[in-house]
């Protein structure tokens, strides 16, 4: 799951940015205030997809961390608990 979410935030920011910067995006989204051309919509949505990417991706590794450490605890709590 990880390595899926990975790929696909760096994927989506990548074609968000040439979308975004080399065909002309942020020159249209800067220059007028009406409505937009297809290109600034889909860097934007590809933009968020990124962004959900990479929120999987820090939650699945804060998770892990936080599993590693709760279950270092038990272990360690359990053996202090056994010895008496």
């Amino acid at each position: 799951m990880q390595k899926i979410s990975k790929w696909t935030m760096l994927a989506s920011f990548a074609v968000a940015l040439v979308l975004w910067l080399g065909f002309g995006g942020r020159a249209e989204f800067v220059a007028s205030a009406g409505p937009y051309s297809p290109v600034v919509y889909i860097s934007g949505w590809i933009a968020l997809l990124g962004l959900l990417a990479a929120t999987v991706l820090t939650v699945g590794f804060f998770g892990a961390q936080i599993r590693r450490t709760a279950t270092r605890n038990a272990i360690r709590t359990g053996m202090r608990l056994g010895g008496k």
